[in-house]
């Protein structure tokens, strides 16, 4: 099957028996100049292992394998990870599976390279659910939402800029590959996507991190109030207050007004 041709596309989803599910949401992408530019900005080396979350029909799949790296694939629908093992490619390990129940340590003795189109539905699940295990990682190149894409990209006193913002700068370094027109897929969702690559970062292993995202959480729990009294309920507010002054902020500072820094800053002044 030629992945970029829909004709062809079709009849695959047609012999497989299957549709591109909304559920799941698949969408398959169709434009070739897109996926070169996907792979080689994730730079895949032979012989490196590589991780793909939802390959569907493969078209990333056949890419990453033609750099002769070793792929993991893990793909729920089993229409697709049965299509997938019926091709019988060298170095391609299909596992069918959820993601989000799966034991990432389990994957590989190798650091890994994570490279995916993931499902709209469950990007901030699966991003999650990747940070939470960095240390497995060396950088992780996704196709995802633009919308979510500007959100991890934001920067301090925009509205797009949030704990979920925070959360992901603390991990790793943020570029913007390019962005993608929903022509680009079949069927063609409502919404464009981005390309973005996280390089992960040296993490601070002094600080709580399960703690410290909790702290960020809190800070932007009510987005017009000011950070002082969204953490009052844990923190005297004298306590609060020196803490800010210290690191160049006052009692009328809101949390979107916080680089990841300042937060990490404040948050050693307080705890």
């Amino acid at each position: 099957m030629n992945p970029y041709k829909l004709k062809e596309i079709k009849e695959t989803l047609s012999k497989l028996q299957t549709t591109a599910k909304k559920s799941f949401s698949q969408n398959f992408l169709i434009d070739q100049n897109i996926v070169d530019k996907f792979i080689n900005s994730a730079d895949v080396k032979k012989d490196e292992t590589i991780l793909e979350i939802g390959p569907g029909l493969g078209v990333l799949t056949l890419k990453i394998l033609e750099k002769d790296a070793n792929l993991i694939a893990i793909e729920k629908d089993k229409f697709f990870s049965a299509y997938l093992k019926s091709l019988k490619l060298s170095n391609l390990k299909v596992i069918e599976a959820d993601f989000l129940k799966i034991d990432l340590h389990s994957l590989s003795k190798e650091k890994l390279k994570v490279i995916s189109s993931v499902p709209y539905s469950l990007t901030s699940p699966i991003i999650i659910k990747l940070f939470k295990s960095y240390e497995l990682f060396s950088t992780i190149t996704l196709m995802i939402q633009k919308e979510v894409a500007q959100r991890i990209l934001a920067s301090p006193n925009t509205k797009e800029y949030g704990s979920f913002t925070v959360f992901i700068n603390f991990y790793a370094s943020i570029e913007l590959v390019c962005n993608v027109s929903n022509s680009c897929f079949y069927p063609r969702p409502r919404v464009d996507s981005s390309i973005i690559q996280m390089k992960i970062k040296k993490i601070d292993t002094t600080i709580d991190r399960e703690k410290f995202h909790k702290f960020v959480q809190l800070g932007f729990s009510q987005r017009r109030k000011k950070i002082l009294n969204c953490l009052k309920p844990i923190l005297e507010k004298e306590k609060i207050l020196t803490a800010l002054e210290s690191i160049g902020f006052d009692e009328n500072t809101r949390a979107e007004s916080l680089s990841l820094e300042n937060f990490i800053s404040l948050y050693k002044k307080l705890f």
